[in-house]
C-alpha cells in the first residue's frame, strides 16, 4: 500500500518549524501549538511530521486512550522506556508511570501535579524539547490538568504541540476548553486550524494511491461524499473506490459503527434523516418522521458525530455518511418516508426537496420538471455549484434533457469545472434543434476552450456561433461580444472599437446589459493596450460600480480582474493592495472560482513590482493549489517555481515546474506554454551543468514557433541570460536568441536585452563593456534592477574598481531588501567582502596603477610604457605591493584583487 502523501498542510507545518526555530534561538518558552479539526482531518498526521521535521533532541510523545483511559495516560504513555531523571522520587515516578507501587501515598490535592511538572522540567533540561500529545479531546482529567500547567508554566524550553477535536466533541469538554485556553495564552503561540481538502487536492490525494491522473470530475464527485476529509478519501482510494460508486460494507460497517450500542430508536432516526437527504430543515424532519421520534433519537446522533445542527438544519458531517445509514433501510420502509416527505414538499411548494423524492417512487417526469426549475432558480441566483449539481442529478434520469443540459454546461463553467462544462456543451450540441440555443452553448464551449488553452478551438467555435446567428439578432450581439473578448484575450486590441461599435447599438436594441458591460470591458481594456492608460481606468472602475450595483457577478469579476491586471503596479504600494482587497472582497466566491486565478495572478505580479517576494510566494503558492482553470493553473505554477527558484527551494520549483509542464501538454496558448520551460531553465541554471540548461533552453525554443516566441520576445532574452549564468557559452544563447527572433536585439534596446548583453559581456571579460549597461538594464522591478547592479558589482570587482563594485553591491542589497533567497544572500556576501577590503590594505595612486594594469593582464614593459615611468620603477612599486598586501607572488595578488581582498583605488602619494 502507497504512503499517503503529506497534501495541503505545508503551511501549517511551516509555521510549526518555524516557531521551533525561535524556540531554539532564543531559547524562552513554552511555545505552544494547538492543532484543531475534526476526526480524519489530519491532526495526527501533522503532528508526525513536525516532530520529524524539527528532530528534537528531547521528544515526548503521548496518545490519549478513546477507551478504558486512566489517570496520568499522557505522562505514563510519553516517558514509556524512559529511565527516571535523577534526583525522582521512584514512587512518585511509579505512580506517574501507572506502575505497581508498594505502599501507595497519600499526598495533599495538587501534590502530584507538581511532583509531575517538576519530574517533566528534569527531563526537558535547558532544552528545546518538542512534547506532544495526541486526541487531547480524549484525556484523562490529570493529563489535562497537567497540560494545563505546562502551557502556564514560566519558561519552560519546550514547544507543546496538540492535536484535539472542538471541546464538544470531548470526554471532558470544560477541562479540554480550558487546556486549549491555557495553549493560546502561551507567550508565543500558534493556533492551526486544519482545513478540508479541495477538490484538486482530493483528486491528488486519490492519484496518489491510483497512480493515475484522477479527472476533476471524479475528484468533485469523491470531495462531495467526503467533504475532502482526508481520513475518508484515503479510505475511499484504498478501496478502489472511483466517483460515484457505492460505497462498500466494510466502509459503511465502518460509519455505522458510530452508533454501536445506541437503541433502536437512534438508527430508525439515522435512516429517515438519511432518505431526505444529506441536509434538511429540522422543522420538515420532525413532520416527516415524527416528532418524538426525532426529538428523541437527534441527541444521540450529534453526540457520536453523525448529525450537526446548524441553526435551523440538521445535516450529516459527511454525505457518505448518509450514504451507510441510508443502504440499510429496507424497500417499505424507504418508500413510505419518500412518499411522506414529497407530500410535504409538494404542500411547500420545494421542487428541490420533490426532485429528489419523485425520483426516488418513480415519478421521473416530475423529478425532471422540478430539478430542471431548481436548477434555473439556483443559476439566476448565483449558486453555481448547487445547480450544476442538481442539474446534473436530474440528468442521470434524463440525459438528453436540452434545458438540464444547458443549465448544467452554464454552472460548470461558473463553478470553475470546465471539463463538465464542455462535456455538457457538447452533448447538447449534439442534440439541441433551436439555433439560438445552438449559437449560445457555441459561445459557452468557446469560452471552455480558451480556459483550458485550446485558442484554435476557441476560434472555431466562435464561427460555428456566428454563423447560427441571425444579423441583427441578440445572438448575434452575443457573438460580437464573444469575438470582443476573444480579441482581448489573443493581444490583437486594434480589432476591438469597430467591434464594440457594432455590439453596443445592438446590446441597446435588444437590452443586453450584461453584454453590453462585457464588450465596455473589452473596450477599455483595448485602451490600455494602445496607450490610453486613464481612460482604461476610468472605464473599468465605472462597469465594476454598474455590475457590482446590479448584481452582475459575472461582468463584475471580469471587470475587477481586468482593472487589477493593468493598473495594480502603478500605484503606489499601499493603495495597491487596498485596491486588491477590494476587488477580492467585491468578487466574492463564485468570482474568485473562475477570475481568482487571475485576480490573484495580478497580485503576485504586483508584489514583484514592490520587491515583496514573501508576499508574491504567499499568493501564488496558495492559489495554484486550488485553481480549476488548467491554463490559468500553469501560469501559476510557473511563477510560482520561478519564486521558488529566487526562494532557493529547488525542489518546490522542480515539483511546481513538472505540474506546470503536464498541464500545457496539447494547448496552444504560446504565452502559457513557454512559461513552465521558462522555469526549467531557470531551475537548470541554479542547479548547474551546461549540458542540464542547454538541454532546457533548446526545450525551451522548440515548445511554440519563432511568431510565438516574439510576442514574448522578454523572454526570450531572460532565458538567455540565465542559461549564461548556468554556463552556456555566450556565443550558443546568441543562436537560441536568433532561433527564437530571428535576430539579436543590440544594447540599449530594451532592459532585458541589456541584462543579456551584461551576462554575455562579464562571460566574455569585457568588464567595462558590461558596466556600461546598468543604467539602462536596472529598470522594472527591484529584483532586475537588482541583477543589473548586482552584474556592474562583479565587472567592477573584476577590473579593479572597488569603490564603485561596493557602490553596486550596496544598491543591489538595499533593492532585495524583501528579496530573501540566494540572490540577496550572494548581493549580501560580495558587499561584505568588498567592504572588509577597504580595511585590508591601502595603496597610493601610483601602486593601485600598477596594480589594475597588472590585473588586466600587461607585462611590466607595457605597464612602464602606458605609465610614462621606467620599467625599474614599475618593478619597485610592484615589490611594494607585494610586501604590503603578502602576496607571495604576481598571480596571488592579482588573484586577491579579483577577490575583493584589496583597496586597489589609491590613497594619494
Amino acid at each position: 500500500m502507497p504512503v499517503s502523501p503529506f497534501i495541503a498542510r505545508d503551511d501549517e507545518l511551516s509555521r510549526i518549524t518555524a516557531a521551533w526555530d525561535r524556540l531554539a534561538a532564543d531559547g524562552g518558552g513554552p511555545v505552544a501549538v494547538a492543532c484543531v479539526g475534526e476526526a480524519g482531518i489530519g491532526k495526527t498526521r501533522l503532528l508526525r511530521e513536525a516532530a520529524d521535521a524539527v528532530a528534537p533532541t528531547t521528544l515526548l510523545v503521548g496518545t490519549a486512550r478513546a477507551d478504558g483511559t486512566a489517570p496520568h495516560d499522557w505522562f505514563a504513555a510519553a516517558t514509556a522506556g524512559r529511565d527516571a531523571p535523577q534526583g525522582t522520587d521512584p514512587r512518585l515516578w511509579r505512580m506517574l508511570r501507572q506502575e505497581p507501587v508498594e505502599a501507595p501515598m497519600r499526598l495533599p490535592d495538587g501534590v502530584l501535579l507538581r511532583g509531575a511538572m517538576t519530574t517533566l522540567r528534569r527531563i526537558v533540561g535547558d532544552g528545546p524539547a518538542l512534547i506532544v500529545v495526541d486526541d487531547l479531546h480524549w484525556l484523562d482529567p490529570e493529563s489535562l490538568a497537567l497540560w494545563s500547567a505546562m502551557a502556564a508554566e514560566w519558561e519552560l524550553p519546550a514547544m507543546l504541540l496538540a492535536g484535539s477535536r472542538a471541546p464538544d466533541e470531548a470526554r471532558h469538554p470544560e477541562a479540554v476548553a480550558r487546556v486549549l485556553t491555557r495553549l493560546e495564552g502561551a507567550r508565543s503561540r500558534v493556533r492551526v486550524a486544519l482545513r478540508h481538502l479541495t477538490p484538486d487536492e482530493t483528486g491528488a490525494l486519490v492519484g496518489a494511491f491510483t497512480g493515475e491522473p484522477v479527472p476533476r470530475a471524479e475528484a468533485r464527485a469523491i470531495h462531495r461524499r467526503t467533504g475532502g476529509n482526508p481520513f475518508w478519501v484515503t479510505e475511499l482510494a484504498n478501496s478502489g473506490i472511483r466517483g460515484t460508486a457505492p460505497l462498500p460494507g466494510h466502509l459503511a460497517a465502518l460509519v455505522r459503527a458510530r452508533l454501536a450500542g445506541e437503541d433502536r430508536a437512534s438508527w430508525t432516526l439515522a435512516r429517515g434523516l438519511a432518505l431526505l437527504g444529506e441536509q434538511v430543515e429540522a422543522a420538515v424532519a420532525a413532520e416527516v418522521l415524527g416528532p418524538p421520534s426525532f426529538e428523541r433519537g437527534l441527541p444521540a446522533l450529534v453526540a457520536a458525530g453523525v448529525l450537526r445542527v446548524d441553526g435551523a438544519t440538521v445535516r450529516f458531517a459527511h454525505a457518505l455518511m448518509r450514504e451507510a445509514f441510508a443502504a440499510t433501510a429496507l424497500p417499505a420502509e424507504a418508500e413510505a418516508v419518500h412518499r411522506a416527505a414529497l407530500a410535504a414538499a409538494r404542500e411547500r411548494g420545494d421542487d428541490a426537496a420533490i426532485a429528489v423524492h419523485a425520483l426516488a417512487v418513480g415519478e421521473t417526469a416530475t423529478a425532471v420538471a422540478a430539478a430542471a426549475r431548481t436548477a434555473r432558480r439556483q443559476l439566476d441566483s448565483w449558486l453555481a455549484e448547487s445547480a450544476q449539481q442538481t442539474a446534473e442529478a436530474a440528468l442521470r434520469s434524463a440525459p438528453d434533457h436540452v434545458e438540464l443540459l444547458d443549465i448544467a454546461g452554464q454552472a460548470a463553467l461558473l463553478a470553475g469545472d470546465f471539463e463538465a462544462g464542455r462535456v455538457h456543451s457538447e452533448r447538447l450540441a449534439a442534440i439541441a434543434a433551436d439555433a439560438a440555443v445552438q449559437c449560445s452553448n457555441h459561445l459557452r464551449l468557446a469560452e471552455l476552450a480558451w480556459h483550458q488553452g485550446r485558442t484554435a478551438e476557441q476560434q472555431a467555435h466562435l464561427d460555428t456561433a456566428q454563423a447560427l446567428a441571425a444579423p441583427g439578432s441578440a445572438e448575434h450581439a452575443r457573438c460580437l461580444a464573444g469575438r470582443g473578448m476573444a480579441l482581448i484575450r489573443s493581444e490583437y486590441p486594434q480589432a476591438i472599437f469597430a467591434i464594440c461599435d457594432e455590439a453596443a447599438a445592438l446590446c441597446a436594441r435588444h437590452g443586453l446589459e450584461a453584454e453590453r458591460r462585457s464588450m465596455e470591458i473589452s473596450r477599455a481594456t483595448a485602451l490600455h493596450d494602445v496607450g490610453d492608460a486613464d481612460g482604461a481606468v476610468a472605464g473599468l472602475r465605472r462597469i465594476w460600480r454598474d455590475a457590482e450595483a446590479d448584481g452582475d457577478l459575472r461582468t463584475l469579476s471580469r471587470a475587477v480582474n481586468n482593472l487589477l491586471a493593468i493598473h495594480l503596479r502603478e500605484l503606489p504600494e499601499r493603495q495597491a493592495w487596498q485596491l486588491f482587497e477590494q476587488g477580492v472582497a467585491a468578487t466574492g466566491d463564485l468570482g474568485m472560482a473562475v477570475w481568482g486565478g487571475k485576480i490573484v495572478r495580478s497580485g503576485a505580479d504586483a508584489a514583484v513590482a514592490f520587491g515583496d517576494l514573501d508576499r508574491a510566494w504567499g499568493l501564488l503558492a496558495a492559489r495554484v493549489r486550488v485553481e480549476p482553470d488548467p491554463h490559468e493553473r500553469a501560469v501559476l505554477a510557473a511563477k510560482a517555481g520561478l519564486l521558488a527558484v529566487e526562494r532557493d527551494d529547488l525542489e518546490a520549483a522542480e515539483r511546481l515546474c513538472e505540474e506546470g509542464l503536464a498541464l500545457v501538454a496539447g494547448m496552444d496558448q504560446g504565452w502559457v506554454i513557454t512559461y513552465p520551460h521558462w522555469t526549467a531553465v531557470a531551475i537548470a541554471a541554479r542547479r548547474g551543468g551546461r549540458a542540464r540548461v542547454e538541454a532546457a533552453m533548446r526545450a525551451y525554443r522548440d515548445a511554440v514557433p519563432p511568431a510565438l516566441h516574439e510576442r514574448r520576445d522578454y523572454r526570450v532574452l531572460d532565458v538567455a541570460r540565465l542559461a549564461i549564468e548556468g554556463g552556456v557559452e555566450p556565443h550558443a544563447a546568441r543562436r537560441f536568441v536568433i532561433d527564437c527572433l530571428g535576430a539579436v536585439p543590440g544594447p540599449g534596446s530594451e532592459p532585458s536585452a541589456d541584462l543579456m548583453w551584461m551576462t554575455a559581456r562579464l562571460g566574455l571579460g569585457d568588464w567595462a563593456g558590461a558596466r556600461a549597461l546598468v543604467d539602462s538594464a536596472a529598470q522594472g522591478p527591484p529584483v532586475y534592477q537588482a541583477v543589473a547592479h548586482d552584474l556592474a558589482a562583479e565587472a567592477a570587482q573584476r577590473s579593479g574598481d572597488r569603490r564603485r563594485a561596493e557602490a553596486h553591491a550596496r544598491e543591489a542589497v538595499a533593492l532585495l531588501g524583501r528579496w530573501p533567497g540566494w540572490r540577496r544572500d550572494r548581493a549580501s556576501d560580495r558587499l561584505r567582502r568588498l567592504r572588509a577590503a577597504s580595511a585590508t590594505v591601502a595603496l597610493t595612486t601610483r601602486e593601485a596603477e600598477v596594480l589594475q594594469a597588472a590585473a588586466a593582464g600587461r607585462s611590466n614593459r607595457q605597464i612602464a610604457t602606458a605609465l610614462g615611468i621606467s620599467q625599474r620603477t614599475v618593478e619597485v612599486h610592484m615589490s611594494r605591493v607585494l610586501a604590503k598586501t603578502g602576496a607571495a607572488s604576481r598571480t596571488e595578488l592579482v588573484a586577491k584583487l579579483l577577490q575583493g581582498r584589496l583597496d586597489p583605488t589609491g590613497t594619494g602619494d
